[in-house]
């Protein structure tokens, strides 16, 4: 069984597009995530957005070619990585897609998995996390054997002394 991560992509793409070419677009990239074995989550229509700096279109024509404002839309999926790879390409080689980034999120199988001593979910599961030993403290000036002989000559009194009277 393939593990899914759960991805988080932003698409922006030409303000100018009519908003129905956009959701035909758009379909075609979650069936392509469906038919992959994949899920998608969540869509989310963030609309025209100002772009904070203009960004240049390779495929658009030389009058056309810098834009200002992009259609912005986020898309989260569960899918293989080799999915993600192909969407990415898709996307790449989409002619109205300005720009595109995905991310990798955490999601709650990730807390689940994770060993972290503060993760609530491993007392829930059984898993028990063996908790790290101490650091050894060192001396100012780094190590020294000095320090560490007389370290071991305290424990040694201490054991042989202090337990006796206990």
């Amino acid at each position: 069984r393939d593990i899914m991560p759960l991805y988080h992509s932003v698409l922006m793409s030409l303000s100018k597009q009519p908003a129905a070419e956009y959701a035909k677009a758009l379909r075609s990239c979650c069936h392509n995530i469906f038919n992959k074995g994949g899920w998608v989550r969540a869509v989310e229509n963030h609309g025209i957005r100002p772009l904070p700096y203009r960004i240049r279109s390779p495929y658009s024509p030389d009058d056309e070619r810098y834009h200002w404002d992009a259609r912005v839309v986020s898309l989260y999926f569960d899918a293989p990585v080799a999915t993600k790879n192909e969407l990415e390409l898709a996307l790449r080689l989409d002619e109205q897609i300005i720009r595109y980034t995905t991310m990798k999120t955490k999601s709650v199988t990730d807390e689940v998995l994770s060993l972290k001593p503060s993760n609530p979910w491993n007392g829930v599961a059984g898993v028990e996390v063996k908790k790290r030993a101490p650091k050894k403290k060192r001396s100012r000036y780094g190590r020294d054997e000095e320090g560490s002989a007389r370290q071991e000559e305290l424990e040694g009194f201490i054991d042989k002394y202090l337990s006796k009277n206990a």
